[in-house]
Order: structure tokens, then sequence, then C-alpha cells
């Protein structure tokens, strides 16, 4: 998009072209790009990589509400062999884990040491307040638990 697009309504007005097909080696697997949201599909969130292509996140890696018009930093998660473009809002799976482990303990530090949430907290509690899947979210307390720095008990986790 340049400034002098007009973004109306969750449209952009008739004058945008965005690519939707990329040639091969324009991006790499798990690039940094800037992508801004202009709608919503059954397949889940269209975005605008870069001012220049479209891409698709898809619904079930949504963690958060999101507006038409927000601007985010995103991952190049894989270019098709179509020319299409997937995106994800989270970085690659190890980088999430560990930016999740710091949610956790940021977490923890203000609710006193302890939180309720466990490995057997709903996904949706989790999502809530992590951001991230439950299967992200056991990897994170099973790295934390490993390192000494938590424990796991019946009521939740706590800081050691």
């Amino acid at each position: 998009m340049t400034n002098d697009d007009e973004y109306v309504d969750g449209e952009y007005s008739d004058d945008d072209y965005f690519k939707d097909i990329v040639e091969p080696g324009v991006f790499t697997q798990w690039q940094e790009v800037d992508i801004e949201i202009y709608d919503f599909t059954d397949l889940g969130m269209n975005v605008v990589i870069n001012d220049e292509y479209i891409g698709l996140v898809y619904q079930n890696e949504i963690y958060d509400n999101y507006q038409p018009g927000r601007k985010l930093k995103a991952y190049i998660k894989l270019v098709r062999e179509d020319g299409k473009i997937d995106v994800s809002l989270q970085p690659k799976k190890g980088t999430l884990i560990v930016s999740t482990t710091d949610k956790i303990l940021e977490h923890l530090k203000a609710s006193g040491g302890k939180s309720r949430f466990t490995d057997k907290s709903s996904s949706e509690d989790i999502k809530r307040e992590f951001k991230v899947s439950k299967k992200v979210f056991k990897q994170a307390i099973g790295r934390l638990y490993k390192q000494h720095k938590i424990n796991i008990t019946d009521s939740g986790i706590e800081i050691v």
C-alpha cells in the first residue's frame, strides 16, 4: 500500500493492486515481514505483505481478535508450489516456545509466583491469556520445569 491508498470499511480503493502469486526466491521460510490485515474469510485472515503481496493466516493460527487495517510483524510460513503465501503471526516453533516461556514467567511474577494454569487448562483459557496453542503452552511449561524454574502442582504452576 502507498500513503495515497484509501482504506474504508475493510476495503481498499479500486486502484490498489496486490500480487497474489510470488515468484520463487522472493521470500525465505520464516522470514519476518510487515503485514496489514485487510479482510477475513472462512479459511482465515487475508493480509497484505510488505505493501505488495497477498497472504493468508489460517483460522486455526489466529490467537487474538484482529481488525482490518491493523499492522503487525509476521513470518512467511510457506510459499506454496502455486505461488500463494501462507503467513504465521508467530515465529518458528523453537523461537515461539522460548518467547512463551518468557510470557509464562512474566505471568507468574505478576500473580505472586503462582498461577492456576497447568497442562490440564482449557485451550480457550490458554489462548486468551498467552496467545498460543495449548500444545505450545505445554511445551513451554515442560521446558521451564526441566530447567527447574517452575513446579507443576495439581492446582497450577509456581516459580521455584
